[in-house]
């Protein structure tokens, strides 16, 4: 009876939310539930007691004040692209923007405003309209607010730096219901935390970011295999050194059927030439295999990679590394056929250029100086392959060590991160500046669900 009894008052109280937003609420029975609940990443299955598909800031804040009256957890979902399934959990509300994924382009003004719950393929489109960009993530359907809030690493990163460098204002609501500008002018010091500090301090309804002009890039993916990889491996790392800042540049290892290495490259240039010095250098390694690297429009290179969403299970671990040596590059080697099996991959993004520049825009990021971003990203299909590819993962990413500045990315890390990791990605000094902030909009710490800074 007193079980009947508090199914009908929670019934009661999520019809009470309903009513009291313009969006909808997704209770556990109504059948798009599990669609509502899916992420990109299938090891992630969790159950919200409720998931409230916001229309806006209004709804964020009324979302915040039911969970604090009803005492559930708050998770915050935009692109859900997150490995770590910071988005869902388990008998708490799930406060859902995927509703919200309108972007505005002033291009005037070269500027664009990007709703909560907008994908890359989503702004891109929006940008490429008028032929402008911000340096974004690789994979449409991640979530723009997410890989911002957590630095962003892309085909543009040597040009124009991190996603978070182009961020010049931004629209939160905090877990009080606050809703909060900021930007150069109004609350700098929280603009200088997001970018980087990920959604430890409110949900973000709206960035603003700066764009720059570009249709065309010469990209594509160049593909090696037999003995050729390793060589291959070492052209690449000695090119982005040496790189002129028109060219982006990340790699993927992984393997074939026969579990034979495989190095995936995909250059990004956007100078004047259609056939690059740089492009030629790479091409000219051994063991190429496949080549599709060609002038093609910006959307199209947005396209050379792509990830499933919600279908294979993940587990990602790395470091930003000092140098790729060849004694790291045999060691990754080595550990790529250490499962006997498809492992997923490991990946290598660079960062020379633009995010080395002395007048980069202010923000706690500390990874700035490191060569590469060097990741495990175990990936498969079956869940009882589970235990071996994390174990793989954490492995791999253990291997990585000697070479590694500390921390690891934010957007990649996995939830079973120690807060000694979280704060090594930022440094001592940046992350007391970061928990001040946290302190300051959200003092409770209800925004725990990401790679959390406690307010201390």
């Amino acid at each position: 009876m007193a079980q009947r009894e508090e199914a009908v008052r929670a019934d009661e109280s999520l019809a009470e939310l309903q009513r009291s937003l313009a969006g909808t609420v997704i209770a556990p029975e109504d059948p798009e539930y599990d669609a509502a609940r899916v992420c990109f990443n299938a090891l992630v299955d969790r159950r919200p007691a409720a998931i409230a598909r916001c229309a806006g800031p209004r709804d964020v804040a009324t979302a915040f004040e039911y969970a604090r009256a009803n005492g559930l957890e708050v998770a915050v979902r935009g692109g859900g692209h997150n490995p770590a399934g910071h988005c869902l959990l388990d008998g708490g509300l799930v406060i859902d923007l995927s509703q919200l994924r309108g972007v505005e382009v002033d291009a005037d003004a070269a500027i664009a405003r990007a709703q909560g719950g907008s994908t890359w393929l989503d702004f891109d489109v929006a940008t490429q309209a008028f032929g402008l960009v911000t340096p974004g993530g690789v994979v449409g359907s991640t979530g723009v607010c997410g890989l911002t809030l957590g630095g962003g690493i892309g085909h543009l990163t040597a040009q124009y730096g991190l996603t978070c460098d182009s961020l010049v204002g931004a629209e939160l609501v905090t877990p009080a219901g606050e809703l909060v500008q900021a930007s150069d002018n109004e609350n700098p010091e929280l603009l200088w935390g997001l970018r980087g500090g990920g959604g430890n301090f409110g949900v973000a309804t709206r960035l603003e970011f700066r764009l720059y002009p570009l249709e065309t890039v010469v990209g594509g993916l160049l593909t090696f295999g037999g003995e050729g990889v390793r060589d291959a491996l070492r052209r690449f790392r000695d090119l982005v050194a040496g790189a002129p800042r028109d060219l982006s540049c990340q790699a993927v290892l992984s393997v074939d059927e026969s579990l034979a290495p495989v190095l995936v490259v995909a250059p990004s240039y956007m100078g004047p030439s259609a056939d690059p010095e740089a492009v030629r250098a790479l091409r000219s390694a051994v063991g190429l295999v496949e080549d599709t690297v060609r002038r093609h429009s910006f959307l199209d290179q947005q396209r050379v990679f792509d990830s499933p969403y919600g279908e294979n299970r993940h587990y990602w671990k790395g470091h930003f590394v000092r140098e790729l040596p060849d004694e790291l590059i045999d060691e990754l080697l080595r550990r790529l056929v250490a499962l006997d099996r498809v492992p997923g991959g490991i990946l290598i993004e660079s960062l020379h250029g633009a995010p080395k520049d002395v007048d980069a825009p202010p923000g706690p990021v500390a990874y700035r100086h490191a060569a590469f971003n060097v990741s495990a990203t175990a990936t498969w299909p079956d869940a009882a392959h589970d235990e071996e590819h994390i174990a793989w993962a954490r492995e791999t990413a253990a291997a990585l060590e000697p070479w590694s500045l500390g921390g690891g990315y934010v957007n990649y890390m996995q939830a079973d991160e120690p807060v000694e990791r979280v704060r090594a990605a930022f440094g001592d000094e940046a992350f007391g500046r970061l928990q001040a902030l946290k302190r300051r909009y959200d003092p409770g710490n209800v925004l725990h669900r990401n790679q959390n800074i406690p307010p201390g």
